[in-house]
């Protein structure tokens, strides 16, 4: 009868013999469950999924249960737990012909917005999924310039040494550095976003000592500080502060934060860092006398890509990154940022509060060294199909004392593994026709690959990438430019790894900058 008077109403239906018949339909596209009192299952019935099973998060299926006169929702555990489900109509019979067509009509129009939402959601994963491969392929195309710049930056450095030619070359070489570290961060930052929000990024857990973290913040951003001429205050509290955390992370987020107020503060302004107890708490707070932040802009300054309009309009915007950032890694710690403003032209002032731990077992901030390299008697094989970032890591490599030959193409670095016999061997992964990881695959199976410490160097940074290389046979995976710490740490790990392995180290051992 139920059937008969929904066709009529053009409404189609099936009935189901039992429950397995009823997912099956559900799983098909079901538009809502009309089911009878009588026929509500015995098993588990105080559980109103025995009736659809487990549902994605988009879904809630529609039910329109037809009761009897006088049901006892006391004495039915399954009734009282279909009460308290969403999109659940009770309908008393006799029920009236309109009645029963319009609710299982209402209930229809129900599913069909869950479908939309369940194919938005699609799209926008769809969407995300774009977007990863276009941050990616971006970072890739970005990084391949910027390797040769910055190899040509540290080959001039180190040439000129002390005896540079002039204040106006040294101006200049600093200039070019800045910006080119700069551009690493933007790409960087970018990438760091992306890993967050899919769940990418693991922390390196330990006990860290915030004044360390403090330390080395400030060390990293003094160029940019300098360069504007700012007034930077630093106040700490007298005893240690330790936290459980990563600690480049949180130097990372205390890094941006002091980054941030320096672009956003007019030449010759204020910065305060200030670092203290609150009870159980650790609080970092940035301060400025800058461009402010407007009430409006405020309850939005950590949103992914949010620009306040002051920023744009003094010309200072970034890309909006930055503070999206700070706020998922400081989240990550279990802990909460803030910002304050009293309005544009006001300064503002980023407050960091993290749980504070014991002392036990405390995790040092990595501190860079001085940049030098001796690499004499090295043999080291370079392998990329960009003429300028081979040529100029070779000028970087043979600057310190390395014999270094470069091969353009997979097929000229199997050629000449024999006769050269390479310590290293940097690898682009990215080369046409035979790429970095088939390269590393071939020369890992000739007499002379099997010792070789293969680095993979690569625009594309993401974990698959790694991944990928690692499966291949690479010793270690970094993103270009390469910093010359990164090399410095690569010669160190082969020094200390030469006597105790005989093939190459596995690759994770030793932990790089992106």
């Amino acid at each position: 009868m139920a059937q008969e008077t929904l066709a009529r109403s053009g409404v189609a239906s099936c009935i189901c013999a039992d429950l397995h018949q009823l997912r099956l339909e559900t799983t098909r596209g079901a538009g809502c469950l009309l089911i009878a009192e009588e026929a509500l299952p015995r098993v588990h019935a105080d559980d109103s999924n025995c009736l659809v099973g487990d549902e994605p998060p988009w879904s809630s299926l529609p039910i329109v249960v037809l009761l009897g006169r006088g049901s006892s929702f006391r004495r039915s555990p399954l009734l009282r737990a279909l009460e308290a489900r969403p999109n659940v109509s009770f309908l008393e019979r006799p029920v009236p012909r309109r009645t029963f067509v319009s609710a299982t009509r209402a209930a229809v129009e129900a599913r069909k917005l869950q479908y939309k939402t369940r194919d938005t959601l699609e799209e926008l994963k769809a969407a995300n999924r774009k977007k990863d491969e276009f941050l990616a392929t971006l970072s890739h195309e970005l990084r391949n310039p910027l390797a040769p710049i910055r190899n040509a930056i540290s080959v001039l450095r180190h040439l000129l040494g002390d005896h540079a030619s002039g204040e106006t070359v040294n101006k200049l070489l600093s200039m070019v550095e800045r910006q080119t570290d700069h551009l690493v961060r933007l790409v960087d930052d970018l990438l760091e976003v992306s890993r967050i929000t899919t769940g990418k990024v693991k922390l390196k857990i330990g006990k860290v000592n915030l004044h360390e973290v403090v330390r080395q913040a400030v060390e990293i951003s003094e160029p940019l500080i300098t360069t504007a001429r700012h007034q930077l205050k630093i106040r700490e509290t007298g005893e240690d502060l330790f936290v459980e955390g990563d600690a480049v992370r949180l130097t990372q987020v205390v890094t941006n934060l002091l980054t941030n107020s320096a672009r956003y503060t007019p030449t010759g302004g204020t910065i305060a860092v200030e670092l203290r107890r609150e009870g159980p708490v650790a609080v970092v707070s940035v301060a400025d006398n800058g461009i402010g932040i407007s009430e409006n802009m405020l309850p939005r300054v950590f949103e992914l890509f949010s620009q306040s309009r002051a920023a744009a309009s003094g010309g200072k915007g970034g890309l909006g990154v930055g503070l999206a950032l700070v706020k998922d890694l400081v989240e990550m710690h279990g802990g909460a940022v803030a910002a304050r403003s009293d309005g544009v032209g006001r300064g503002s002032e980023f407050v960091i509060r993290l749980p504070l731990t014991t002392a036990d077992g405390v995790t040092s901030v990595v501190k860079d060294k001085a940049p030098n390299l001796d690499l004499a008697g090295r043999r080291v094989l370079i392998v990329d199909d960009d003429h300028d970032v081979a040529d100029s890591l070779a000028m970087l490599l043979n600057s310190f004392g390395a014999d270094v030959r470069v091969a353009y193409s997979g097929a000229q670095a199997l050629s000449c593994i024999a006769d050269f016999k390479p310590d290293l061997a940097f690898l682009d992964l990215g080369m046409p026709e035979v790429d970095g990881c088939e390269t590393a695959r071939r020369i890992r199976l000739t007499g002379q690959g099997a010792d070789i410490r293969l680095i993979a160097v690569s625009g594309w940074g993401q974990e698959k990438d790694r991944q990928l290389a690692k499966e291949a046979g690479f010793t270690e995976h970094f993103t270009k430019p390469i910093t010359i710490s990164s090399l410095r740490q690569i010669m160190e790990a082969v020094d200390q790894n030469a006597s105790a392995t005989n093939g190459p180290l596995p690759m994770g051992e030793m932990q790089l900058p992106n």
